[in-house]
C-alpha cells in the first residue's frame, strides 16, 4: 500500500470514496471546488492509501491556529477506507502519514471527531492513541 499527497488527478476516485462514506451521491460541482480548493489551501492535506493501482481511503487534515493553547492544531476532518481494506493496517498508514504532516507543520495536537454510533471509528481512535474528552478526540504529537 502507498500513501501519498492527494494529486488533481485522483478527483473521480476521490469523489467516488467520499459517495461511499456518505452512502449517497455527493452534489459533484460542489465536490469539485471544495477539493480543489483544498489542493490549494496550505492549510489543508489531503491524502490517498492506493494499493494495487487503486484508491483504497482517504484522509483530510485541516490546520487551526487555538488561541487558548497558543499552538498550531491539526484537525481530522476525514478518514475513510473501504469496507474491503479494513483491519488491513491502511487506516493507520493514512494516520501514520498525516501525523508526519501534522508534526512537520509544527501541530502540537491532532484532533477527531467521531459519531457516537461509530463504534469501530471510535475504538480505532483510541488504538491510535486519540483519548476521549468531552468536545471529541484528541492526540499528542
Amino acid at each position: 500500500m502507498l500513501v501519498r499527497d492527494a494529486r488533481a488527478e485522483d478527483r473521480d476516485a476521490l469523489y467516488a470514496l467520499c459517495c461511499e462514506q456518505a452512502a449517497r451521491p455527493l452534489p459533484r460541482a460542489l465536490f469539485d471546488a471544495v477539493f480543489a480548493a483544498a489542493l490549494q489551501d496550505s492549510r489543508r492535506r489531503v491524502m490517498v492509501a492506493v494499493e494495487e493501482g487503486r484508491m483504497v481511503g482517504y484522509g483530510d487534515l485541516a490546520l487551526e491556529l487555538s488561541l487558548s493553547r497558543g499552538e498550531m492544531t491539526a484537525v481530522l476532518l476525514d478518514l475513510y477506507v473501504t469496507a474491503e481494506c479494513r483491519g488491513k493496517r491502511t487506516g493507520t498508514g493514512l494516520l501514520i502519514a498525516l501525523f508526519k504532516q501534522a508534526k512537520t507543520l509544527g501541530c502540537g495536537t491532532l484532533a477527531a471527531a467521531c459519531q457516537r454510533v461509530n463504534v469501530r471509528g471510535r475504538e480505532f481512535l483510541e488504538r491510535q492513541g486519540f483519548v476521549l474528552s468531552r468536545y471529541g478526540f484528541s492526540r499528542p504529537l
